[in-house]
């Protein structure tokens, strides 16, 4: 039987069984690595007997625990230890988009402790209950699932944050961990959103929320985390503007200083007191459920243009975006 010990060396038990007696353990001193095919591979740095290999390489299915720990199931390949479970105890350090990196110190032969990194290459998702989820691949197009369990949040540079409480190896104390997704927001249809971290690998999460209701400097939905929902408000920042050409514009800032731009289509009508209503449409023309007034103070020199365009018209109502002309 093969599992990690508290200090994350390799233990190999000669009985098949688990035990606590020392003779019946053996434990492999060596560093653990996680090749470009998701393999676990432990280093073997000294041999203590001939039947230990100098590398010894598992493969089976990953997941996180409770404790937000990295856990290696093997499979049928292992005849023998199939359904062993191998907890590596370390720290996520870092999330991308196409990689999941661990922090993990292990012990040595010297009895010091030695840090190194392991990286899961993936691509991030959203599964059916708003949480977010990391998808391992491996050989033969298998893919683990990694689940993130916990609630989300958006911080001001209209980033998703992750954050876990994690119970320290030796004191017990839970300390309280952050991660940061760093993508891009976008809205194309009704009751749903995407956060887009590489489109091109398909790392991106697409969630089901209420209808956006527009803010003077945001947007706002409501969202379900969880397999029992917790009900909560989104708000991504921003700023909105119209031209006439492109149609209503949401500038929201995010990595580095940068804005996104999401361009919206739209069907404009006069609003009372001088305001311009808009009914947004995505880039198929399709109706988004968003409604947004503006003043002529916030459409500013455009403001006159949409209340002559309107009002020079029969219908009192004129499409603008989307490759519409007026």
């Amino acid at each position: 039987m093969y599992e990690i010990d508290p200090h994350n060396r390799l233990v190999f038990t000669k009985t098949g069984k688990k035990s606590k007696l020392p003779k019946f353990r053996e434990i492999i001193d060596g560093r653990i690595k996680i090749d470009k095919n998701n393999s676990f591979i432990y280093h073997v740095k000294q041999p203590q007997a001939s039947n230990i290999p100098q590398q010894i390489k598992l493969s089976g299915k990953w997941s996180l625990n409770k404790n937000h720990d990295l856990v290696l199931t093997l499979d049928k390949k292992h005849k023998m230890y199939a359904r062993d479970k191998l907890t590596i105890k370390g720290e996520i350090k870092d999330a991308k988009a196409n990689k999941l990196v661990f922090s993990v110190a292990a012990k040595s032969g010297s009895n010091q402790y030695r840090g190194y990194i392991l990286n899961l290459s993936g691509s991030w998702q959203a599964d059916k209950y708003n949480r977010l989820t990391f998808n391992v691949k491996r050989n033969k197009g298998a893919t683990d699932i990694l689940t993130f369990k916990g609630g989300w949040s958006i911080n001001k540079k209209n980033q998703i944050i992750y954050t876990y409480e994690k119970a320290h190896l030796k004191t017990k104390k839970k300390i309280t961990k952050t991660i940061i997704l760093k993508g891009h927001w976008d809205i194309t249809e009704k009751r749903r959103i995407l956060y887009v971290l590489n489109k091109k690998i398909d790392s991106q999460f697409d969630f089901k929320v209420s209808l956006g209701k527009p803010l003077k400097r945001g947007l706002q939905y409501k969202i379900g985390i969880g397999s029992v929902p917790s009900r909560e408000k989104i708000t991504l920042l921003g700023e909105w503007k119209v031209n006439k050409k492109l149609g209503v514009l949401f500038e929201m800032p995010y990595e580095k200083g940068k804005l996104k731009r999401i361009i919206f289509g739209a069907s404009c009508k006069l609003g009372k007191n001088g305001t311009v209503e808009f009914k947004l449409k995505n880039k198929r023309g399709q109706d988004l459920g968003m409604d947004i007034k503006l003043s002529r103070k916030i459409l500013k020199d455009q403001g006159e243009i949409f209340l002559r365009a309107i009002t020079s018209k029969k219908e009192k109502q004129f499409l603008i975006g989307g490759g519409w002309r007026w």
